[in-house]
């Protein structure tokens, strides 16, 4: 019998052993062990993507700043002089260098934007233009953002509610300095004016346009209050008149300076709220968001606003960085579009200065061409109360303009990109079941896009093809030479037929449901029009003429054209890429494709896509291709190892762990799918296609005011790395495709079995 010394002696020594062993662990694995104690929001991190190597095509273009879900403001650091700079992003990590901070910023787009009411802190004494500060103990998380300013000895903190902003800024002892600047802003356009101002407050409107060169203009409205009145004040007057859009405000301060005599390091809180419609209206929603300057409260609520949208999709794996690179995307993907409309419903009616009142989130900055394949799908999956208010925006739009939005930019429409996205994103939402909106008045709206030719900027080429079934290289809107986004000229003759294809493939299945069957035909015949582009000796894609004959010369690996000087993607009829890299970006007529190259030729062109590199991670068209093996008698192997090479090699925990611009959230929702291991291959039809999962496990909390079932559970069983031997739903055996009606009117459980090869 052991004595009681012994027993003691050996409870001690095991206690002491557990100790040791756990303190050898890896940092890693002691997080894994504690996973169940850490928050969602921990996982994010919002400086992945913010590092390049200079081109906005291989970096993301995303901020690091605090945020709300689609909130109207952001605080993000400026790590470039932004009173010069025309950059798509105002910060990258591996600058050394922050020159000012500004409320409201864009995520992941590839044109200057945004950037607006900058501030700039320093003790250092006022030249004129701010150079710069060395920065350390920079941290951000969700709704969060911190660092010091090491030359001024300041550390600026800010957290945010939708529609305004909260800093802490902790000043040293002596002078310091805090600037509002109109003149520094992430565009091209630069100015602003200050309307009014006491020792502790401000309020006026900074300048907004010339988004990616197209003719936009807006105001943007702010209203400041300082917690602490500063010993003196005085204004700057910098601004200059830009005659392209017609402001003469060299008279009017452009900025204001609040100086503080400290005898000891003191902090003071600053608050400012923004809106789109007036001064008055910045003030009510800093009022209606925040009371006093409570930072911990504000930033406290933040947090727990963003706990609660990241945990609609919940996933268990044991890698950290698996778990890090998925929180983070879905972070990503829920930043764009953002709130235009104010508290009280406020908003500027497209393309006029009329003020508009709506009892639902008004929202701006859609970027439909990169979002309707990934962002907005995903949307209609976990977050259908948005994207119900975002289709109804869009409605709003087409009442108020007379067209649906394709790139519609506060009350602008820039008309950007290729393709008439916004039928796609209504249709697909609609055929998925979200139907809570007038579906005639979308319809009607449709048939315009489709069928109106005068002014229709949708749908540049529409005549043609619509009589011709494909759009001419040498037709109607042929002189690139004299491009301008405002003549209706045809950005890539041949991806813009794919794009519209899309389009009325999803007007096509709208009419069917609204049971108009010659509409039916009509437009499900229009979107297999691409056949008439496919040259079957290449078994590729190639411009025409208007006479029938092949566009040549034509080298379908060719993504620039050396005749579009003004600096675009895509090779000769192609939009952003090659005629390879928009092989298969057909997705509602694959299987058509499919047996028009044979089972064998369509195989072997997919394979050469991949091994020969021409497929482009870092753009739109692409998306759906790693998926397509699906289609091919390798589906239990290939798309699996082909998604998740993808997103090992593309999307790391880094900050250059992005391979091109984030694309309003495009990009990261795509890494979503991908990682749960379903894709919305084909907007339009209510199927994923699917495939082994990253996680081991993903849940999808279904909201109950759209969705019948409770919740959709996603489980890999076997290897990450092993080969597909059945996939069920329920119990019920499924074909690599799962339906998102039969998904989200029960719930249940979708399981991959797969298993390691000998």
């Amino acid at each position: 019998m052991l004595s009681r010394t012994k027993i003691k002696y050996t409870f001690v020594l095991t206690l002491f052993i557990i100790a040791c062993l756990y303190s050898c662990k890896s940092e890693t694995e002691k997080l894994i062990d504690n996973k169940d104690q850490r928050t969602l929001t921990s996982y994010v991190n919002p400086f992945i993507g913010t590092e390049g190597n200079g081109s906005h095509h291989t970096e993301g273009n995303v901020h690091p700043g605090a945020v709300r879900p689609w909130g109207m403001v952001a605080f993000s650091p400026q790590s470039f002089d932004f009173t010069k700079m025309e950059l798509a992003t105002g910060y990258r990590n591996d600058q050394d260098k922050i020159f000012g901070f500004s409320s409201v910023n864009f995520s992941g787009v590839g044109c200057p934007g945004a950037g607006s009411v900058p501030f700039k802190f320093f003790a250092k004494p006022f030249q004129g233009n701010y150079l710069g500060s060395k920065y350390s103990e920079q941290v951000a998380s969700p709704g969060f953002y911190s660092v010091k300013l090491d030359d001024e000895n300041i550390r600026v903190s800010a957290t945010t509610t939708t529609r305004s902003v909260l800093l802490k800024v902790e000043l040293p002892a002596g002078k310091s300095h805090v600037y509002l600047d109109l003149m520094a802003q992430q565009g091209h356009v630069k100015g602003g004016v200050v309307e009014g101002y006491t020792n502790n407050s401000v309020k006026g409107y900074q300048l907004e346009g010339y988004f990616c060169g197209t003719e936009n203009r807006n105001n943007v409205y702010f209203n400041a209050e300082l917690d602490k009145k500063a010993d003196s004040t005085y204004l700057t007057y910098t601004n200059k008149t830009n005659p392209k859009f017609n402001q003469n405000l060299e008279q009017e301060p452009s900025g204001i300076i609040y100086v503080y005599q400290n005898e000891k390091p003191t902090t003071i809180y600053i608050k400012v709220g923004v809106s789109y419609v007036s001064t008055d209206n910045a003030l009510l929603n800093l009022n209606e968001e925040q009371q006093g300057f409570q930072f911990e409260k504000v930033k406290k609520e933040s947090e727990d606003e963003w706990e609660q949208e990241l945990s609609k999709i919940t996933v268990e794996t044991n890698s950290l960085d698996d778990k890090t690179v998925f929180y983070t995307s879905l972070y990503h993907a829920l930043l764009m579009p953002i709130t235009y409309s104010d508290s009280n419903g406020e908003y500027l009616k497209m393309g006029s200065e009329e003020i508009g009142k709506t009892n639902h989130t008004r929202y701006t900055a859609f970027s439909l061409w990169d979002t309707y394949r990934t962002t907005h799908p995903l949307f209609t999956l976990a977050y259908p109360e948005r994207q119900l208010e975002m289709i109804q925006t869009m409605l709003d739009i087409y009442d108020e303009s007379g067209w649906l939005p394709k790139w519609s930019i506060f009350n602008s429409e820039t008309y950007l990109m290729t393709g008439d996205p916004a039928p796609i994103v209504i249709g697909d939402a609609y055929i998925k079941g979200i139907n809570q909106f007038d579906i005639n008045k979308a319809y009607e709206a449709f048939e315009k896009h489709a069928n109106h030719v005068e002014g229709n900027l949708m749908r540049r080429g529409l005549k043609e093809y619509n009589s011709l079934g494909y759009i001419a290289m040498d037709g109607e809107f042929s002189d690139v030479k004299n491009f301008q986004w405002d003549n209706g000229i045809v950005w890539g003759a041949v991806s813009s037929v794919m794009e519209f294809n899309l389009s009325d493939f999803n007007i096509a299945q709208v009419a069917k449901s609204l049971g108009k069957d010659a509409d039916y035909k009509k437009y499900l015949k229009h979107s297999m029009s691409f056949m008439n582009n496919y040259n079957d000796d290449m078994a590729l894609f190639q411009p025409k003429n208007k006479d029938g004959s092949w566009y040549e010369p034509f080298d379908p690996t060719q993504e620039l054209w050396s005749e579009m000087n003004f600096g675009l993607r895509g090779g000769p009829g192609f939009c952003e890429g090659s005629s390879w890299q928009y092989l298969f970006s057909v997705p509602h007529g694959i299987e058509t494709l499919k047996k028009k190259m044979g089972d064998e030729r369509f195989l072997s062109q997919l394979n050469t896509l991949f091994d020969k590199n021409y497929f482009d991670m870092t753009n739109e068209p692409g998306l759906g291709f790693p998926y397509f093996y699906n289609y091919t008698e390798q589906k239990n192997y290939k798309t699996a190892e082909t998604v998740h090479r993808l997103l090992k090699e593309h999307f790391t925990t880094k900050p250059n762990g992005y391979p091109g611009n984030d694309d309003a959230g495009a990009m990261s929702a795509w890494v979503v799918f991908s990682m749960m291991g379903i894709y919305p291959d084909t907007p339009g039809s209510p199927e994923y296609l699917v495939t082994a999962p990253v996680v081991e496990k993903a849940t999808i909390q279904l909201n109950p005011k759209f969705y019948k079932g409770k919740q959709l559970v996603i489980e890999r069983d076997g290897p990450i790395d092993g080969v597909i031997k059945n996939m069920s739903f329920n119990g019920n055996p499924i074909d690599y495709k799962i339906n998102h009606i039969d998904m989200t009117t029960n719930g249940g459980t979708l399981v991959i079995k797969t298993e390691k090869t000998k």
